[in-house]
């Protein structure tokens, strides 16, 4: 085996020169392709990240909504509530009036007496 040239060692060191400079443009290239698929990602992230704020938003509306009717019921049945507890007490007082009647005419009333 020979030693090689002066020549040989030139041109395998621009062979390599040249493999080096094709691995750096592919290296760029797939930099350029991987900066471009961020941005896509990032711009379908945003979208998707829009398209949720709006159901959530939509979605807390509804719910307000929701929440008010369940509110105007509420006050609705405890005014019914009410008025029921009023027509209980009425009632009742009624009875009592009438029984304690009865009493004070059984006790205080004469048995000749005609009321």
């Amino acid at each position: 085996m020979s030693d090689p040239t002066f020549q040989e060692l030139k041109d395998l060191i621009l062979g390599i020169d040249k493999k080096n400079q094709e691995l750096k443009d592919l290296v760029l290239g797939l930099d350029k392709k991987m900066d471009i698929q961020f941005i896509e990602l990032k711009s379908d992230i945003r979208s998707v990240e829009d398209r949720l704020t709006g159901e959530i938003k939509r979605v807390e509306e509804k719910l307000g909504g929701e929440i008010r009717r369940v509110e105007e019921k509420v006050n609705g049945i405890d005014k019914r509530i009410s008025n029921e507890e009023f027509i209980s007490r009425g009632a009742l007082t009624a009875v009592f009036v009438s029984v304690s009647a009865g009493v004070i005419k059984y006790l205080f009333s004469s048995p000749n007496s005609v009321l």
